[in-house]
């Protein structure tokens, strides 16, 4: 589990196994590392280097032998947090070239599951009040199992409401009790006889628009970034959430 949160915050695998290796002695040498983590010293010695250039770790020699000590935590998790917080100010001057581009809309494509997930991921990142068109009963168990632990919780941490409007069926019913919890409210589209959502999930947020298609053929997502277009998805959800069914 730690190792996995150190390598989405920039580590590689091998850097968080001897990070960690390193931290539970306190301070050790370079066999000492290798024997926690089975890893051949030559690859200690690279990996040690590549630690002490990103700051993460030091070394000093008692008595002709290099020992290693490592950054606390709390200051990596500090680093981590200046950084976001610098990004973060940078991030309205940096969309704003983008949106100087004479080249639009702009079209992303991802394939498979993981395809998926990344548009989910980027959804979820806004902060703003979020719309979809969706399916929950068509669902891959994966995705939805993702989306419930990765994607919502970011989504309630942002203080982020999304307006939902769904196939009217049994399984989207039962979704009232607990959408207050999850910042959702549902409301449920009556569609004529052989039409729906089948398969497919719309998502609208800030100048962007994600499809997610599930299908046995069709397993992809893609995101479309456009003003015009995004605000026309829009207004349709607004009309039809005005004459939607509420729960």
């Amino acid at each position: 589990m730690y190792e996995n949160i150190l390598i989405k915050n920039g580590f590689t695998p091998k850097e968080a196994k001897v990070y960690l290796s390193i931290l539970e002695y306190g301070q050790a040498t370079m066999s000492m590392i290798a024997r926690k983590t089975n890893l051949e010293r030559p690859t200690i010695y690279d990996i040690v280097s590549r630690l002490e250039n990103k700051g993460y770790a030091s070394t000093i020699k008692t008595k002709g032998i290099k020992h290693v000590t490592v950054t606390p935590p709390s200051i990596i998790i500090q680093r981590l947090k200046n950084s976001v917080f610098r990004a973060e100010k940078i991030l309205p001057d940096l969309m704003e070239m983008a949106y100087k581009s004479p080249i639009k809309p702009r079209i992303k494509f991802y394939e498979g599951t993981k395809g998926l997930k990344q548009v989910l991921t980027e959804y979820s990142q806004a902060y703003d009040e979020t719309y979809v068109f969706s399916d929950y009963s068509t669902y891959p168990k994966d995705v939805l199992a993702f989306i419930y632990k990765e994607i919502i919780p970011e989504r309630i941490r942002r203080n982020s409401f999304t307006k939902m409007l769904v196939v009217n069926n049994p399984k989207h019913i039962d979704i009232k009790k607990n959408e207050k919890k999850y910042f959702q409210e549902h409301r449920l589209i009556n569609f004529p006889t052989g039409m729906g959502l089948e398969n497919l999930e719309v998502l609208l947020w800030e100048n962007k628009i994600g499809f997610l298609s599930f299908g046995n053929n069709e397993l992809f997502g893609m995101i479309i970034e456009s003003k015009s277009i995004s605000q026309m998805f829009k207004n349709v959800h607004c009309l039809i959430w005005e004459n939607a069914t509420k729960l």
